[in-house]
């Protein structure tokens, strides 16, 4: 196993999430986990994202753990994530400004049906990327682009590059995975640092 910590970011990276990534590689260095950290700095995320991705064929990594520069999780997130032997499994976690919602999406035809705070294993439609374990062999069997951004007729604004790859790769057979026990130890870092107990 060899793991590839990618991050895309912009110009901004919060000290929570960077005391959240030295606990994390702290522990992983001390249970000998094999991982490197890859950060791309793009405006363009999608952009980003592709080239971390690229990064991680080249150096033969087993899986990426995306983690986004405004989120803070425990130490042991990754172990949590692995423990479940999927191809995609991530965290939910509130929107960064209010309404907070969660970003787990039930039903793709349905974008309120939202999966709430909870315990245990849930299949998802689609999740933020912000925490997220892909397995390489996913970007190998797929061909890119792996990220976009698309337009939703019906709400008239433009889904995530996160949601477009939930998309994708749902559209090709692949389930996504949602740990609901890791995420309630998961925030996101807006105004404050908002957890799912902000969802109302």
């Amino acid at each position: 196993m060899n793991i590839a910590i990618c991050i895309p970011a912009r110009d901004t990276v919060h000290t929570a999430f960077t005391r959240s990534l030295c606990n994390l590689t702290n522990r992983l260095v001390k249970r000998s986990i094999n991982f490197d950290v890859h950060f791309v700095m793009s405006s363009v995320i999608c952009d980003a994202r592709t080239q971390l991705v690229e990064i991680a064929l080249q150096k033969n990594h087993t899986h990426i753990l995306w983690l986004d520069t405004d989120m803070h999780f425990p130490p042991n997130v990754l172990e949590k994530l692995l423990e479940h032997s999927k191809d995609i499994v991530a965290c939910n976690y509130s929107t960064r400004y209010k309404p907070h919602r969660p970003v787990a999406f039930l039903d793709k035809n349905n974008i309120d049906k939202r999966l709430p705070e909870g315990t245990g294993l849930h299949k998802v439609w689609a999740v933020g990327m912000g925490c997220m374990l892909v397995d390489i062999q996913i970007y190998k069997k797929l061909p890119p682009p792996w990220f976009d951004h698309i337009y939703n007729k019906i709400e008239k604004n433009y889904s995530g590059e996160d949601v477009s790859f939930c998309d994708y790769v749902n559209n090709n057979g692949y389930e996504i995975y949602v740990d609901s026990d890791i995420s309630s130890k998961v925030a996101h870092i807006g105004i404050g640092i908002h957890t799912l107990k902000d969802v109302k």
